[in-house]
Formats: structure tokens, C-alpha cells, sequence
């Protein structure tokens, strides 16, 4: 999902966010120029402040709280941290990029590789813009992703389009079918894109008659992948019936309903009607926040503004509207999330010669103790002699 802004007219921009992350931006009015709504879940502060960046970028959020930003007038592209304004560049576009987008990104930009990429979500449209985080240029790429329907006639699938997508320890993964999950992984040399699928059998859904809506979205969270599925009450997309969270079992593979997340919290979103679903995870202590909790932007009533927060522990279910005055958004809300720290890689070769140095000092260490206590042990049988 991408927002944009123009100008600003009210206070001075800033290059960070005005709260605490992660926080919920919504626009004011219905203008480029005017500032945007920054609402802090922790605090449940509304602030309306401007953040420089928004002005004249495009920008899409991503998962790993970093936001990818176009500049429209020199197609330069970069990665940006709105906690401190950060930069990690990329390469520049040859073109912009379409008008309704998706970015996804393999892993951490600060890990050892990094694949960004941009899915155009039109539904007739299986293509998406590829760098990595150090490359030189951008790549444009389609694909084919294939399934039956009842018929067992061919369907053309699209990766992002009212589905969830996320990425697991540099893989992307996405909801191919009900019997299979969709991924993509990329060569750590040149990034090239490979494409596969595995069986695994969807969580049970309501039945199609009477009509009930319902999303799933998928989260990366501490190396793990969950689906969450969100049901409405029949047809009504302003009550909420059920909330499962599912965690998936590689090695079976299967997914496994869990009674809670711990001390986290799942942020849901996206685009209206569903046409793209957003899915992240933060520490809640880390944070302000209770844990065990799921913040659901409702982007199926984006009109009326509601976050939905579950306590899956307690069972409980709390409605907030932070933007209730701002009824006609120029762009869906969209949250934005702190970045998670990154351990440091040690190469294994050197860990390995690392311990063997400790060890070999260690045996030194117990040979010169045994040579000392045998020497003292000689010159006390010599004086008793």
C-alpha cells in the first residue's frame, strides 16, 4: 500500500514520526498538501503532524517497519526508518512504478541479503520490480503461478492480491490455494527469483452459504509464520465473530491453531475491500502495549475508522475510532512499525576456528598445571629421600 502527500500547509515537517511506533497514519483531509494523523496505540495520542518524506515520495510500508520511498522526479529509491530517519539507498528506477503497489521485502535490509520487492497489484497484471539491498539496478519480472479450480481447469493466480503475502528467514511466502502455499526464494549471488509451492490443507472457513466475509493475513513473527483469519458476521463488516491465529508447522507441514502469541502484538491491515492484505508482528513490552493482543485495522469499513483490538487471552474485544472526524481518507490508513534489531552473522568457519583456538589454550592451560604439579611433586620426593 502506498500514501503520498504534496505539501505541507500547517507546522514544519519532520523527517520522524511526531509518536511513538508503532502508530496508525491517516490522512486528514482529502488533499495532498494537508498533514497526516499520527495515532499512537500505546498512548492513544492523535497528533496531526507532517513528516517531511510523505510530501513528494511515493512510499509503501513494509513488515519489517522500514518504508520504501520513490522520488517521482529523479526515480531515485531508498529505504527509510521513520524512528530516526535512516537510509539504506538502492538503485534508481528507469520508470515509476505503477499506481497501485505492494512492497515486500526478503528479510531485514540489514541482514546478510536483502530482496526487495515491488508487486504491481493490479489482479490482470503478474508482474514486479526486483533489487536487492546493495545491488545496481532494478529488474522488472513476471511470473506464472497456476492453479485448477472445480472444473480442474487452469487459473492464473496473483501473489498479493487479496491475499496474505510475508517473508520468513529470506523466503516469501504466499496463500497459493485452499491445499497449497505459495514461494519464492532468491539466489544470495544474484538474486534471481525461484518459484514453488507445498501442500498443506487451509484452516477450516465458514461456509460460503449463508454468505459470511472473512480475510486471512499472514505475519512473520520471531522466525515464525502465522495465519490469521478475521470473520465478519455474516455480510455485517462492522462486527467481528471470530479471530483464529495459526501457526505453521514446517515440517509437516501443516498449520496448528494457537491460543495466543505471548508478549507481541499482530498488526493487521491494507488496502480497501481487501485488495491487498498488510500482516506485522512488534514486542508489546517493548512497546507500552499488552501483550497477546491483535490490532485489525478494518479496511473493509475504512470509512468509518475502526481498530478492532483482540485479546486473544481474555477473549475479549475493544472498538477504537482515533480518526472518526476524517470519514473520507485520499488513501487507506496504514500502520508504521519500529525495526527489530539484527544480530550480527558470524561466519562459521571462523566460529569454528575461534573454538578451537579457545580450546587448544584451555589444554595449554591444564598441560602446564599438570607439568608445575609433577615438578612439585619430584622435588618433594627429592627432599623426603
Amino acid at each position: 500500500m502506498e500514501t503520498r502527500a504534496m505539501a505541507a500547509a500547517a507546522s514544519p515537517p519532520s523527517s520522524t514520526a511526531a509518536v511513538a511506533l508503532p502508530l496508525l497514519l491517516h490522512d486528514v483531509g482529502p488533499e495532498y498538501y494537508e498533514p497526516q494523523a499520527q495515532y499512537g496505540i500505546a498512548g492513544r495520542s492523535l497528533v496531526n503532524a507532517t513528516i517531511g518524506l510523505l510530501q513528494d515520495h511515493r512510499c509503501f510500508e513494509t513488515p519489517q517497519g522500514w518504508v520504501l520511498a520513490l522520488d517521482p522526479a529523479s526515480l531515485r529509491t531508498f529505504l527509510w526508518r521513520p524512528e530516526d530517519g535512516e537510509r539504506i539507498a538502492l538503485p534508481d528506477m528507469d520508470e515509476d512504478f505503477p499506481t497501485d503497489c505492494k512492497c515486500v521485502l526478503s528479510d531485514d535490509p540489514r541482514a546478510a541479503f536483502c530482496a526487495v520487492m515491488v508487486l504491481d497489484l493490479d489482479r490482470d497484471k503478474f508482474e514486479y520490480w526486483l533489487c536487492t539491498v546493495g545491488g545496481t539496478k532494478w529488474r522488472r519480472r513476471c511470473y506464472t503461478v497456476t492453479v485448477y479450480n472445480a472444473d480442474d481447469q487452469p487459473v492464473a493466480r496473483h501473489m498479493a492480491w487479496h491475499k496474505g503475502i510475508a517473508a520468513v528467514g529470506g523466503t516469501v511466502y504466499f496463500e497459493l490455494s485452499g491445499y497449497e502455499m505459495g514461494f519464492v526464494e532468491f539466489d544470495p549471488v544474484d538474486g534471481e527469483p525461484t518459484y514453488g509451492a507445498f501442500e498443506v490443507d487451509m484452516v477450516d472457513l465458514p461456509d460460503s452459504t449463508p454468505r459470511t466475509i472473512w480475510s486471512s493475513y499472514l505475519v512473520e513473527s520471531r522466525g515464525d509464520l502465522f495465519l490469521v483469519v478475521v470473520i465478519f458476521d455474516g455480510e455485517n463488516v462492522h462486527k467481528i465473530a471470530e479471530v483464529t491465529v495459526h501457526r505453521m508447522d514446517f515440517s509437516a507441514p501443516a498449520w496448528c491453531q494457537v491460543d495466543g502469541i505471548g508478549d507481541r502484538v499482530f498488526l493487521l491491515g491494507g488496502d480497501r475491500i481487501g485488495e491487498s492484505n498488510f500482516g506485522a508482528s512488534c514486542s508489546a513490552g517493548e512497546h507500552g502495549l499488552q501483550g497477546n493482543c491483535i490490532y485489525f485495522l478494518n479496511h473493509y469499513a475504512i470509512n468509518e475508522n475502526f481498530v478492532h483490538i483482540i485479546d486473544l487471552e481474555r477473549g475479549t474485544e475493544e472498538v477504537q475510532r482515533p480518526s472518526r472526524e476524517f470519514v473520507d481518507p485520499l488513501r487507506p490508513p496504514f500502520w508504521m512499525l519500529p525495526t527489530e534489531e539484527v544480530a550480527e552473522e558470524v561466519d562459521d568457519g571462523l566460529a569454528a576456528e575461534f573454538h578451537h583456538s579457545i580450546w587448544s589454550i584451555a589444554c595449554d592451560i591444564c598441560l602446564a598445571y599438570v607439568e608445575l604439579a609433577c615438578n612439585i611433586c619430584l622435588a618433594y620426593v627429592g627432599l623426603v629421600l
